[in-house]
């Protein structure tokens, strides 16, 4: 729904799963930005969905950056500074690129945001991991691709 550009579609969507499992992250991400596309950042941040308990990490700093609590470059720094093996390093570092980007991207920052997408398109973990992983990958992929055409077109 979100890319099909149904926006208000896309949130009900993600609050309907949200009643399934209620500790995902990455859903109550898309839904802000749904919320966002089909209303406003301000109605958006009003309407996180609250999580009791923690995910995985990078997503509880990520879901931060919505709530205007952290920034991304705190984000980044955490990654780069933890005691991690260089494989999850790896997938923190393309989960949390690729929510910068597109954060910035509904913030109406493209520049920004196909710095951090190109980051994440360019991470190793993510076309190889599988499954959902790989699914977001390409998700990133389309969302740079759309950036660069967009830019493109208004160069021309």
């Amino acid at each position: 729904w979100f890319y099909a550009g149904d926006f208000k579609q896309a949130a009900h969507q993600f609050e309907i799963y949200d009643t399934f499992d209620d500790v995902d992250r990455e859903n109550g991400i898309w839904r802000f930005f749904s919320q966002a596309k089909s209303y406003d950042l301000k109605k958006a941040r009003q309407g996180l969905l609250k999580y009791k308990k923690d995910d995985r990490e990078p997503f509880p700093s990520v879901y931060k950056l919505f709530d205007e609590t952290t920034e991304p470059a705190a984000i980044l720094s955490s990654i780069e500074n933890a005691k991690l093996d260089k494989k999850e390093r790896e997938k923190r570092l393309f989960y949390a690129q690729l929510y910068i980007g597109l954060n910035y991207d509904i913030l109406g920052k493209a520049k920004q945001a196909k710095v951090h997408l190109r980051e994440a398109v360019a991470n190793k973990w993510g076309p190889t991991a599988g499954y959902g992983p790989n699914y977001m990958w390409h998700g990133g992929r389309l969302h740079y691709e759309r950036l660069q055409a967009k830019q493109a077109e208004k160069s021309e």
